[in-house]
């Protein structure tokens, strides 16, 4: 089974940032870009910015 774009952002933030982890976190349904950046992004813009970058490295191999 494939996982979900969240799932598979939500354990890049745990992996590389999990000081911050807690705060990047999303609900794993999600599947869009977009929507997890809007999501973090509201939450703040130094977070929404660790989301694009946490984005990038997700999706560099899909």
């Amino acid at each position: 089974m494939n996982s979900t774009l969240a799932e598979r952002y939500n354990r890049e933030a745990n992996r590389l940032m999990p000081h911050m982890a807690g705060d990047l976190q999303v609900d794993p349904t999600i599947n869009t870009a977009s929507e997890i950046d809007e999501i973090v992004f509201r939450r703040s813009e130094y977070l929404g910015g660790m989301a694009a970058v946490l984005l990038a490295l997700t999706t560099r191999n899909d």
